[in-house]
C-alpha cells in the first residue's frame, strides 16, 4: 500500500471522512497511472476509496469504484477468493444503505459462498454473516437474521481484537429486537455495542454515533424517554461535527427509527 494510500485509510479509520478523501483520491490516481499497471493494486486502491465514498454518502461513486474493483478481480486468476468475497460484501452494504434489500441480499450471498467455498477464517466469515443478518433485517426475515448475528456474535466473543465487529453485529441484533417489541433486550445489546465502539473507534466517531441513534431509539421503545432524548443529542451532534450537512445519515438519524447498525 503506497503513503497516501495507508495515511488515508488510517484518517478514515478514526473517522476523519474529509483528511481521508484527497489521500485515497490520490492514491487511486497513482494506481491508474502507473506504468505497467497493477490491476491488483488498482482494485485495491478502487475499494478503499469505495469504502469512503460510502462513508461520505455517495453512494453511486462508491457502487461504482466496487464495481470496477470486481471486473479487476475477477479477470485475474491470481486473485484472492477473499478479496473478491470482500468487495461483493461492500456490494452488498451499499444496497443495504440505499434500502435495496433484495439486491443487498444477493450480492452479501455471493461474497460469503465464495468464502465458504475458499476454507476462509472464522472472522470474515461471521462478519459477512452478520452484514447478511442487516439485510435480512430489512426483509423481515428476522428470525434467519437473528440466528446469523448469534453466529457472529459467538465467533467475535471468542477473538479479543474483534470488539468492532462483535459491536457491529451486537448491534444489529439490538435494533433487530427493539423493533420486534423487545426494546429492553435491545437497550441492553446496544447499549454494549455503544460501550464497544467507543473503545474501539472512539466516542466521537460516525460509526458509534449511529449506534447511539439506535440506541436512543430502544430507549425510547421502553419508555425511557429521558436517556433516549440523550442518546439522540449525542449522536446527532457527534454526525453534524463529522459529515456535510445533508448527509443521508444524519437526515436518517434526525428523522426516521432505527434506519441504521
Amino acid at each position: 500500500m503506497t503513503a497516501p494510500a495507508a495515511q488515508g485509510a488510517c484518517r478514515r479509520a478514526r473517522g476523519d471522512f474529509a483528511g481521508a478523501e484527497p489521500l485515497l483520491r490520490e492514491a487511486l490516481a497513482a494506481a491508474e497511472s502507473a506504468e505497467p499497471r497493477d490491476d491488483q493494486a488498482l482494485a485495491v486502491a478502487l475499494n478503499q476509496l469505495g469504502l469512503l465514498c460510502k462513508d461520505l454518502g455517495c453512494w453511486d461513486e462508491a457502487r461504482g469504484h466496487y464495481e470496477r474493483a470486481l471486473a479487476l478481480l475477477d479477470g485475474d486468476p491470481a486473485s484472492d477468493p477473499d478479496d473478491i468475497a470482500a468487495v461483493w460484501h461492500n456490494l452488498g452494504g451499499i444496497a443495504h444503505a440505499r434500502g435495496d434489500f433484495a439486491a443487498g441480499e444477493t450480492a452479501a450471498r455471493r461474497g460469503l459462498a465464495i468464502r465458504e467455498a475458499a476454507g476462509s477464517s472464522p472472522g470474515p466469515l461471521a462478519a459477512d454473516r452478520a452484514a447478511l443478518a442487516a439485510i435480512l433485517d430489512g426483509l423481515g426475515r428476522y428470525d434467519e437474521a437473528e440466528r446469523l448475528y448469534r453466529d457472529a456474535i459467538a465467533v467475535f466473543e471468542s477473538a479479543p481484537a474483534a470488539e468492532h465487529d462483535l459491536a457491529v453485529a451486537l448491534g444489529g441484533l439490538g435494533a433487530q429486537y427493539a423493533r420486534r417489541g423487545r426494546p429492553g433486550e435491545g437497550v441492553a445489546l446496544l447499549t454494549r455495542a455503544v460501550e464497544l465502539k467507543r473503545r474501539a473507534l472512539g466516542a466521537r466517531h460516525p460509526d458509534t454515533a449511529l449506534t447511539l441513534h439506535n440506541l436512543a431509539m430502544a430507549r425510547r421503545w421502553s419508555g425511557d424517554e429521558e436517556g433516549a432524548a440523550e442518546a439522540s443529542a449525542e449522536a446527532v451532534a457527534i454526525l453534524e461535527a463529522s459529515l456535510e450537512p445533508d448527509h443521508p445519515r444524519l437526515a436518517a438519524c434526525r428523522e426516521h427509527p432505527l434506519p441504521h447498525t
